[in-house]
C-alpha cells in the first residue's frame, strides 16, 4: 500500500509538470473541460514467436477521468495467459493508469501501477514514460519499465526485469535528426543488460511522410552463467537501414518502418535481421477512440539468429 501512495504521489508530481508544459497537460482526465467516463473494452495484445512461445493478454479499463483518447486516469483489469508446446501459466494483473499525450507532438507522459500475479508469484509491475521539449530543436524521453521476462523458464521461476533509459532527439539539419537512448535493465537473477542505441533519421519526402533511417544497438549481459531463462549473449550489435513512415490521413495517425540489418552476437560471423511494423491511431477526440499495432521481427534467439517473434495490439475506448 506504500508503494501505491508513493506512486499517487509522483503522478501528483508530473501533473505539475505537465502544467509547464501546456495548459492542457494536467493529471490525466482532468482539464478545463468537463471529464467523461469512459471504459476501454477490449485492451488486448497477442504475440508468437518462432520457438512456439505465445502471449495472450486481454483486458479492460474503467475511466471516470476522460477527457480523449491520449488524456485520462483510471483503474485496469488484464489476464494474461502463456503457452508453448503443452505448457501453460496463467494470471492477473490490476492497476491504476494515468495519461496525458500531446497528439500533436506525442510528448507527455504515461504513468501506470500494476499489481501481476502470476503462478504463485506477485510483482508491482509500471511502463511509464515522460516527454518534453526543452528546447525548439531537441526532445527528451524518460522510460522505465517493470515486468515478468516472458520466456517459459523465466515465468515458472519467477524472473523479471526492472528497466531505466533516457534518449534525447537533435535536429541536426533541416531534415536531418538523430536519437541517442542508452539505459539499464536489471534482471533479478543478478545479471544487468546496459545497451545503447543510435538512430539516424532523414525526412526523404516529407510532404508525403516518408524517411529513411539508419538504426543501431547493441547490448550486453553482465553475467552470461546464470540459469537457461532467456537469451543472454555476452555481446550483441545490430545495424539496420529502414524505411520509414508518419502521417495524419483524415485525422488518423498512421505510421509504420520496414528494415533489412545485420547482427552479430558475441564473436560469431553476421547475419541477417529485419523489421516490419504497422499502426494506426483514430483522431483523440473521435466518438470511439481505437488504436492497434502490428509487428514482426527476426533477430537472435534461444535457437539461433534466425529467431522471429510476431505481435498485434489494441485499444478501443468508449466514452459516455
Amino acid at each position: 500500500m506504500n508503494k501505491i501512495k508513493k506512486y499517487i504521489f509522483v503522478l501528483a508530481l508530473l501533473s505539475q509538470s505537465a502544467q509547464a508544459q501546456e495548459s492542457t497537460w494536467m493529471f490525466g482526465g482532468l482539464s478545463s473541460e468537463p471529464s467523461k467516463i469512459a471504459v476501454g473494452v477490449p485492451v488486448s495484445f497477442l504475440s508468437t514467436d518462432s520457438e512456439g512461445f505465445e502471449a495472450y493478454k486481454v483486458g479492460a479499463q474503467l475511466l471516470p477521468l476522460y477527457q480523449h483518447g491520449d488524456n485520462y486516469s483510471g483503474i485496469s483489469y488484464q489476464f494474461n495467459k502463456y503457452t508453448q508446446n503443452g505448457w501453460a501459466k496463467e494470471g492477473n494483473q490490476l492497476g491504476l493508469t494515468s495519461k496525458v499525450i500531446n497528439p500533436r507532438t506525442a510528448l507527455g507522459y504515461i504513468a501506470n501501477v500494476n499489481m501481476n500475479s502470476l503462478g504463485g508469484h506477485t510483482l508491482l509491475t509500471t511502463d511509464s514514460y515522460i516527454g518534453f521539449q526543452p528546447t525548439s530543436s531537441t526532445r527528451t524521453e524518460f522510460i522505465s519499465s517493470r515486468e515478468w521476462v516472458e520466456t517459459q523458464n523465466a515465468l515458472n521461476n519467477g524472473i523479471y526485469y526492472t528497466l531505466g533509459a533516457a534518449s534525447i532527439e537533435q535536429r541536426l539539419l533541416d531534415r536531418l535528426s538523430g536519437i541517442v537512448m542508452g539505459g539499464n535493465m536489471y534482471f533479478s537473477d543478478t545479471n544487468t543488460r546496459p545497451f545503447f542505441r543510435l538512430n539516424l533519421i532523414y525526412d526523404a519526402l516529407p510532404d508525403y511522410g516518408v524517411n529513411l533511417q539508419l538504426r543501431y544497438r547493441q547490448y550486453r549481459d553482465t553475467n552470461t552463467n546464470v540459469a537457461n531463462n532467456y537469451f543472454n549473449p555476452n555481446q550483441y550489435r545490430e545495424t539496420m537501414l529502414a524505411v520509414g513512415f508518419r502521417k495524419m490521413i483524415e485525422g488518423w495517425r498512421i505510421s509504420g518502418v520496414a528494415g533489412l540489418g545485420s547482427q552479430t552476437i558475441n564473436s560469431d560471423g553476421s547475419t541477417g535481421t529485419q523489421l516490419l511494423e504497422f499502426a494506426a491511431t483514430s483522431p483523440s477526440v473521435a466518438s470511439v477512440f481505437f488504436r492497434t499495432r502490428i509487428g514482426y521481427r527476426k533477430a537472435a534467439g534461444f535457437q539461433g539468429p534466425d529467431y522471429t517473434y510476431s505481435y498485434f495490439m489494441e485499444e478501443l475506448i468508449i466514452p459516455f
